[in-house]
């Protein structure tokens, strides 16, 4: 129990964790995913650790827990700013491209509602993806 205050400190201190250091961090924010992240008893990739995080908002928009997606998506705008460039990577490429997704499942309100939890920076990489697929 003891690595994700010493996770924690690291995040308040502005020190840059490493990819490694992330599923302990979701874990200790979030400890209703722990589970998740350690399915199969081995660390997860800081790539499968995002899908985890990616996948559990997904999953509170639908079941309407706005407040939840606003956690989870200020935990991954701390994650985006504060990681390395493997975990930037990692949520560019996994948790901003599927809102997509969450654009498809929700109706108007719903997203504009996730939407209005969106941190500034992803929602400017997202538009960005946007304008590159030219959707």
């Amino acid at each position: 129990m003891a690595a994700p205050v010493v996770i924690l400190k690291i995040f308040y201190r502005k020190i840059r964790p490493t990819q490694t250091q992330i599923p302990a961090y979701i874990a200790g924010e979030l400890p209703q995913i722990s589970r998740d992240l350690n399915r199969n008893g081995a660390q997860p990739s800081p790539w499968q650790s995002i899908q985890v995080l990616t996948d559990y908002t997904k999953r509170m928009a639908l079941e309407h827990d706005f407040k939840m997606v606003g956690q989870c998506m200020r935990l991954m705008a701390k994650l985006y700013q504060k990681g390395n460039a493997l975990v930037g990577t990692a949520i560019e490429n996994v948790f901003i491209f599927s809102f997509s997704s969450m654009l498809y499942n929700c109706n108007i309100v719903e997203w504009r509602i996730v939407q209005s939890y969106m941190p500034a920076e992803l929602y400017a990489v997202f538009i960005q993806q946007v304008l590159k697929s030219k959707c």
